[in-house]
């Protein structure tokens, strides 16, 4: 098999830098990292079922949810990460927070704007991608260990904008530069 030049550039051989509020007032470096991130789409699908189908069938499926999320482990345990990773807690003078009133709808301040992946081709450019209306769903764990970083664990969903249906999910893209992106 011969590769073209092309496909050879488009290889994603690192993992750049995440981001939260790319672009925006307050946009903050998510890192140090461990084990870099990963981004997955979930698409749920339904069939329609009909007598004598003989199995899936084209054009009789339905696509019911599609879910985007960025997971990536940080071993920065400052404040401001802690409270990123458990956004039904409270962020006041340094001091995190969970009283009775977390429990409820989630706030649209405790949404973040984005969050932004960055990754490396061997072209030099970057693949951006960018989830919208982003919040850490994963369940909060940080353990001390001798001789050992302590461990955050984020697994950020982008959420549709019951407000806006024309609005994005989520948004993949070629770029030169992460920094001037």
């Amino acid at each position: 098999m011969t590769l073209t030049s092309a496909q050879i550039e488009a290889i994603q051989i690192d993992y750049g830098i995440v981001y939260a509020n790319f672009g925006e007032v307050g946009e903050t470096i998510l890192g140090p990292s461990r084990g870099g991130a990963s981004f997955d789409v979930k698409a749920v699908y339904r069939d329609i079922e009909y007598d004598g189908m003989k199995g899936k069938s084209k054009g009789m499926q339905v696509i019911d949810e599609i879910n985007a999320t960025l997971s990536v482990t940080l071993i920065n345990t400052s404040i401001d990460t802690l409270a990123m990773a458990m956004p039904y807690a409270t962020l006041a003078a340094s001091v995190l927070t969970c009283g009775v009133a977390a429990v409820g709808v989630v706030p649209d301040a405790d949404y973040l704007t984005n969050v932004v992946m960055f990754a490396k081709l061997v072209s030099g450019e970057y693949k951006k991608i960018t989830l919208y209306n982003a919040l850490n769903e994963k369940d909060f764990s940080l353990a001390a260990k001798p001789k050992g970083e302590g461990e955050v664990a984020l697994e950020i969903s982008a959420h549709w904008d019951p407000t806006d249906d024309t609005a994005n999910l989520y948004r993949i893209e070629d770029t030169v530069n992460f920094k001037t992106a």
